[in-house]
């Protein structure tokens, strides 16, 4: 099984304390090692290991194995022989509460199943001030490799949370003061230019072929449109949450 589909079976069934998550490349690498996190195996180039050496006690439990080019290729199935590839133990995901209580910034996503978008999207959130993401159970896993990839490492910047309770994280948002701005490309929704949101921010993002189910959109705040052109209703769920992010944040203070 794809790493996608394993991780995707496990959540599922409930059986993911164990879990792993592999990053791919120097940048996404550093950026888990800069935060912490401890790898279990580093599969590298030789000329990674001067800067594997200045990490010092970091690495000491972790095995290290230095291979040629086409050997990485072969073992670790990637198209190109990257570098260095290192095997994490996953971090735990942080309860919904916990993460309302220390964020003022949140997104929130709802059948988001492509990971690519999701790797995206935790890049925009980081870049303009969210702090936390909350998933549904149907959402991609932030730290499937490609979204990991596609993220730049910046996910490790931010805390994770999982529930399939909506109303109870609405409630739970409204309770800590947070207004949420549900987005959907309904011409009746608020255009996001005149907006002047609240300090305390959720911004809901959903499935970019269906939008946002009634249990997601309705507990919301505000529903929420970005202004498109005559011909074009929507944008990339990707893009359409850096358009937010940066909509929301820049009219806060």
């Amino acid at each position: 099984m794809r790493e996608r589909q394993l991780n995707t079976r496990l959540h599922r069934r409930g059986e993911r304390t164990d879990a792993k998550f592999i990053a791919e490349g120097d940048l996404v690498v550093m950026r888990a090692l800069e935060v912490g996190h401890v790898p279990d195996l580093v599969v590298c180039d030789a000329s990674v290991i001067p800067m594997l050496e200045q990490l010092g006690d970091l690495l000491s439990t972790a095995q290290i194995v230095v291979a040629d080019e086409p050997t990485r290729k072969t073992a670790t199935g990637l198209g190109v022989a990257l570098s260095i590839v290192a095997l994490f133990p996953k971090p735990p995901l942080v309860d919904v509460a916990e993460l309302v209580a220390r964020n003022e910034r949140i997104v929130v996503l709802a059948q988001v199943d492509n990971p690519t978008n999701v790797g995206a999207i935790a890049r925009s959130a980081a870049a303009f001030g969210f702090t936390g993401v909350v998933l549904d159970g149907e959402s991609s896993d932030p730290f499937a490799r490609r979204a990991l990839r596609v993220a730049m490492g910046t996910t490790f910047q931010l805390d994770i949370a999982r529930t399939g309770d909506a109303a109870h994280l609405f409630t739970t948002l409204r309770a800590a003061g947070f207004e949420s701005y549900a987005m959907t490309p309904s011409p009746d929704a608020h255009d996001l230019s005149a907006l002047h949101p609240s300090r305390r921010i959720a911004l809901v993002l959903g499935s970019e072929r269906d939008g946002l189910a009634d249990e997601w959109m309705q507990p919301a705040t505000h529903r929420v449109r970005i202004p498109m052109a005559a011909g074009v209703d929507s944008l990339n769920v990707a893009a359409a949450a850096a358009v937010a992010c940066y909509g929301l944040t820049r009219r806060n203070g």
